[in-house]
């Protein structure tokens, strides 16, 4: 298969892609959030992976070495999997939409090394949005820019006999500038909001 950038790959329908995905994003957020206040006791996340892992890096002796295990686990696991989800297709959906659902862990991670005791809702608010949002834009930035990377696909959701099929090798894969950008600006967002997390 020749490796063609598509045309149809410029900024405006990689920017679509984001807005759309954050939206989804949102609402699913929003849903979890409401689901997890009212059915979930306090401290109930406390001992999932994602809380202890943070817990682990939030213990780190000085600033860069807690920077650099934020961006261990935000940038190269957690957007490890968010582009590697996207290798695999089902349909004309890539497998990194899923990403979306794993809002309800964002702030297991985010906010561990915060006592957020005594702290007004407004200042807890505002320092969720500044580093869960910015951390969130940027795994859709990654999702969105690496949306055409599909390596392997099967045609439905609900034939769990049916397997993926090869349909292109990777290294046919290439991104178009407009998604280079993205990618670059979802890796900056999730820096910053590890600089902001530390």
């Amino acid at each position: 298969m020749a490796s063609v950038v598509d045309p149809q790959a410029r900024l405006p329908a990689v920017l679509s892609k984001v807005l759309l995905l954050y939206g989804a994003y949102r609402l699913c957020h929003n849903v979890a959030f409401l689901v997890g206040y009212r059915l979930l006791w306090p401290g109930a996340m406390k001992g999932h992976p994602a809380s202890l892992i943070a817990s682990r890096v939030a213990a780190s002796p000085g600033f860069w070495s807690e920077l650099a295990g934020t961006l261990a686990v935000n940038l190269g696991v957690m957007g490890s999997i968010c582009v590697l989800l996207n290798l695999q297709r089902v349909g004309t959906t890539p497998l990194g939409y899923l990403g979306l659902t794993t809002g309800l862990f964002l702030g297991t991670n985010s906010l561990a090394a915060i006592d957020l005791s005594g702290v007004p809702f407004l200042a807890g608010t505002a320092t969720g949005l500044s580093i869960g949002g910015a951390e969130t834009l940027g795994y859709v930035c990654l999702i969105a820019a690496t949306a055409r990377i599909s390596t392997h696909e099967r045609q439905t959701w609900w034939r769990w006999q049916e397997m993926f099929v090869r349909v292109r090798r990777l290294r046919d894969v290439r991104l178009s500038p407009a998604e280079v950008a993205v990618l670059v600006l979802g890796a900056l967002l999730i820096l910053l909001a590890a600089f902001r997390e530390t």
